[in-house]
């Protein structure tokens, strides 16, 4: 998160009654008897922010004809939604930070009126007793009571343990990084063959190497993460001439085996057009790039997340992860 970003959350804080914690990157505080917790969910749109309370009332969930209602009477809100003891406000993109603070604010009021007159209660999320607080748990925000808070603390370093204990299977992780990338040049075969050279075969090529990788390895450690790349390079490579094998098996009439054996020999001879092939194949690996970044991105950020829970407005409580 930048600067200025930064400084805008802070404000938007300063201007609700509500705190700003920069290492969760969320706004939170008491508003009339709720805790609600203001943040981005993508981090790559900052303004396209969610509110949500832990509140709770003996007559069940929001109805779908309540939720809809509240939409429209706020134009600000996207989607109001009640899963078990949370509800959740999802706000429109506003980047202008003077409507942001006005909007956001009526929302909020419209919201919390809202709960109050639905009769509802301010609850942990997990237990439903009172006195909550908004807490980071290995990067999602739950609204938890003490005991909650200190059990969820136990079981996740506890489970982070247990994680870093195992030992990393190599053979396996490349076994599985093999298999999953299989699921990648099919789709780029299949995505090929109706005529389109698109990036959602990147994406799953990286996807689905990386978890193969991680579900028979044990674990994905900068090693993994460095053999699934030169594999997604090596079965793009491998998917994209086994694509050009089906054109020729189709349209000369002999066995795919065949087909892929000569295949350099026909691109000598150029009965596929050089530049054509090239420009296809750099396409292939761009995308394959593309799902890359972002699912390696995610994958190292939710490791970095992974044993860190903390109460927002405090010190976070960290418990180390060194990738290997």
């Amino acid at each position: 998160m930048n600067n200025k970003i930064k400084e805008n959350y802070t404000q938007l804080a300063q201007s609700l009654g509500l705190h700003f914690d920069e290492n969760a990157a969320a706004i939170h505080g008491k508003r009339g008897t709720y805790e609600v917790t203001i943040y981005a969910p993508n981090s790559n749109y900052p303004y396209i922010l969610t509110a949500v309370i832990s509140a709770k009332r003996s007559s069940g969930v929001l109805s779908n004809d309540v939720c809809k209602e509240f939409k429209r009477s706020n134009k600000i809100v996207s989607k109001l939604e009640h899963k078990g003891n949370l509800i959740s406000m999802h706000l429109k993109n506003i980047p202008n930070q003077i409507q942001l603070q006005e909007r956001l604010g009526q929302a909020l009021n419209a919201f919390i009126a809202l709960l109050n007159a639905q009769g509802f209660q301010s609850c942990c999320q997990l237990c439903a007793l009172d006195n909550p607080s908004t807490c980071m748990v290995s990067g999602s925000f739950m609204s938890l009571c003490s005991e909650c808070y200190n059990r969820v603390r136990r079981e996740t370093s506890l489970n982070l343990s247990t994680k870093q204990s195992k030992h990393e299977n190599v053979i396996g992780g490349i076994v599985g990084a093999l298999l999953g990338s299989l699921l990648g040049v099919l789709s780029i075969i299949i995505l090929s063959q109706m005529g389109y050279v698109a990036v959602i075969s990147g994406i799953i090529m990286a996807i689905c190497t990386l978890k193969g990788y991680e579900m028979l390895g044990g674990k994905l450690s900068k090693r993994g993460i460095i053999i699934s790349c030169i594999l997604m390079v090596v079965m793009t490579y491998f998917g994209d001439r086994l694509d050009w094998a089906i054109i020729i098996s189709r349209d000369i009439g002999i066995d795919l085996f065949t087909s892929f054996q000569i295949f350099p020999e026909v691109l000598r001879e150029g009965a596929i057009d050089m530049g054509g092939y090239i420009m296809n194949l750099i396409l292939q690996f761009l995308f394959v790039v593309g799902g890359a970044i972002p699912t390696i991105s995610s994958t190292i950020k939710n490791q970095a997340n992974e044993g860190v829970v903390f109460r927002l407005g405090e010190n976070p409580h960290a418990a180390d992860l060194n990738m290997e």
